[in-house]
């Protein structure tokens, strides 16, 4: 199957499903007041790549209310993504958002296990398509967030983190080194690290935002006495707004800032790519210690539960924050669909495809990207 057939195979197939899920929410979501308006949908997935051959898989999300002050307190959700091929690989994502008590607790995070092949290019803002290896190996990530409220829509809390990459079934080295020694993390690690959080939540709807503000600014430490094989640190500022313009096009736009410090295992550096920086770059096209991501969107209804978004961004990744000044600046821009799978929540499944100077990409995703 050449490249070509391929992406419009993956785009019949997604917009396919879409409607499968559509038709399914429909017919089965949870009543609106029981559970405390718990709502479940699920989405069966096919896929294809010639690294993965054919796969099948499930979408699962929910949203809920954890809380019986329901006017006031923020609306939770959950969403877990199954994925298995005829190769044997296996994907286990699960992401979550809870508010509790009148929004004065708030906990977010994501407890994720795969093992699947996927390409490395190297560590660098201008490695080439032709860099690219396949590696294969098993990795259990684990992200939580736990925050207090203290004080109208502003949290502060802890951060915590921690990955292990094993099995990786070739040693990834440096190949302009001397003796081309290995890369941090190059033949598998452990990573543990905490640090502080703070986050400004203004948002009207954290599923799918039409005005307000986000922004969220942590500090993680990670080091050998607390387990990790590798002692570095890592700053993150993510900044949103959005905006509604003639009463229903949503503008929004993202600034992200991602900084490492010391030892970093190549799997933890600062990554261009997937369904969150600039879509349509493969996932770890270009990676590096320090990043910077300037995103817009436009997101419009067309009819009734259906509508549509464009969007693009730039973005880089360096070594040093001096070598920004000299970096390639890498674009992107799209448009997508998007499915209103529960009309009292306004919740979103988006379908977008991106495009690069040099490649493309599909997602089919429960939220926006930002």
């Amino acid at each position: 199957m050449n490249r070509l057939l391929e992406k419009y195979w993956f785009l019949v197939k997604g917009i396919k499903f879409i409607l499968v899920f559509f038709a399914y929410g429909k017919a089965n979501c949870s009543p609106a007041d029981s559970l405390k308006s718990l709502n479940v949908g699920i989405l069966p997935t096919a896929f294809y790549s010639p690294e993965t051959r054919l796969g099948f898989g499930a979408f699962v999300y929910a949203y809920f209310n954890l809380n019986k002050l329901r006017l006031i307190n923020k609306k939770s959700n959950a969403q877990s993504y199954l994925s298995y091929t005829i190769n044997k690989q296996f994907s286990f994502e699960n992401d979550y958002q809870l508010w509790l008590s009148g929004n004065k607790y708030f906990l977010t995070g994501s407890l994720n296990y795969s093992q699947f092949p996927e390409y490395f290019y190297g560590i660098s803002n201008n490695s080439k398509e032709a860099d690219k290896i396949m590696v294969s190996f098993d990795i259990v990530k684990l992200q939580s967030k736990n925050l207090l409220q203290l004080k109208k829509n502003l949290y502060g809390g802890i951060y915590f983190q921690y990955q292990h990459l094993y099995n990786l079934d070739q040693k990834l080295k440096e190949p302009l080194s001397a003796g081309c020694k290995l890369i941090s993390g190059g033949s598998g690690y452990t990573s543990l690290g905490i640090g502080p959080i703070l986050i400004y939540d203004h948002r009207d709807n954290p599923l799918n935002p039409a005005k307000g503000s986000y922004v969220e600014t942590s500090l993680q430490f990670f080091d050998k006495s607390l387990g990790s094989q590798y002692k570095f640190s890592s700053f993150i500022f993510d900044a949103r707004k959005y905006n509604t313009l003639f009463k229903k096009i949503i503008w929004n736009g993202n600034a992200y800032i991602f900084m490492n410090k010391g030892e970093v295992p190549f799997r933890m550096l600062a990554t261009i790519g997937g369904a969150r920086f600039l879509r349509g770059y493969y996932k770890g096209r270009f990676r590096d210690n320090n990043m910077f991501i300037i995103q817009q969107e436009l997101r419009m209804p067309v009819y009734k539960w259906f509508g549509m978004a464009i969007f693009g961004g730039i973005g880089s990744v360096a070594k040093e924050l001096k070598d920004f000044s000299q970096n390639n600046i890498h674009y992107n821009y799209g448009a997508g669909l998007r499915f209103r799978i529960n009309k009292k929540e306004n919740a979103n499944l988006r379908l977008d495809y991106g495009v690069t100077k040099d490649s493309q990409g599909i997602y089919l995703i429960f939220a926006e990207a930002f």
